[in-house]
């Protein structure tokens, strides 16, 4: 990235607030940070106000964030699928205890029974007469040495039992992106970089896209603010350039950070 930038702002949120990490800007009307920007409830970011403020050495001036209510009928409008959303829900609910109740009511109900078979009892005599008859019926022939199994009645062999388990395919890993930010990140501190806005840009190229120590690092040490900037690059410098080169871990460039504070 070409070092054209010049000009450093810094950022009052006002009524507002400003997200973890905002750096300054390096535009007079801080377009390149308007995102970092959080208004009130009901309101609107609008724009900066330019701040000369002489009284600060370090940054060119301040920028002040402006805000505007939101008009009501478009909060109305905002929140229109809300309403939506709450008369879907209680049209359903209707609808439901419509079917309920007559549900209930059918259950409610109860259907005569069915009257129960008459019982005819015959006198004595005539079962004593139907016993006397004697029926002779010939029983089929009930050898089972003679019945042949049928393929119900054939035992079912253990590899018959046995299911083959599926085996899931094993999907390859997406590319992680945390390697290319680590080699990114590396990158700059080797070089010893001394200007802000390559780290800068490094952290919204990435941002929601990456984690770990690297990226937290980045976020709230080295971007923390400009004074913060400015004395950890100072440090850096301190670092010899043999030692430099080797650093590929945080916990081992705070230490060395520190030996040079």
């Amino acid at each position: 990235m070409t070092d054209l930038v010049e000009k450093h702002y810094s950022i009052d949120p006002g009524m507002g607030k400003k997200m973890d990490g905002c750096p300054y800007s390096i535009y007079e009307d801080g377009h390149d940070v308007k995102e970092y920007i959080i208004p009130p409830k009901g309101y609107v970011f609008v724009s900066f106000r330019f701040d000369p403020d002489a009284r600060n050495q370090i940054y060119d001036g301040k920028l002040s964030a402006e805000y505007a209510k939101v008009p009501f009928n478009e909060r109305i409008k905002d929140n229109l699928w809300k309403f939506i959303l709450a008369f879907v829900i209680l049209a359903i609910a209707a609808v439901i205890a419509v079917l309920a109740a007559g549900v209930f009511k059918k259950t409610g109900t109860n259907p005569r029974p069915p009257k129960a078979p008459k019982t005819i009892v015959q006198p004595k005599d005539t079962v004593a007469k139907q016993d006397k008859t004697t029926t002779i019926v010939e029983m089929p022939n009930t050898d089972t040495s003679s019945v042949s199994q049928t393929d119900n009645d054939k035992p079912v062999s253990n590899t018959e039992l046995t299911v083959n388990p599926i085996q899931e395919s094993q999907q390859p890993k997406a590319d992680d992106p945390n390697s290319q930010f680590k080699k990114e990140f590396w990158t700059l501190i080797h070089q010893r970089t001394n200007m802000m806005d390559p780290y800068h840009e490094l952290y919204v190229n990435n941002k929601g896209k990456v984690s770990g120590e690297e990226f937290d690092y980045l976020r709230f040490t080295i971007l923390k603010d400009y004074n913060s900037f400015k004395s950890w690059n100072n440090n850096l410098k301190k670092i010899p350039e043999s030692q430099l080169q080797s650093i590929e871990s945080i916990d081992v460039l705070i230490n060395k950070l520190k030996i040079n504070e």
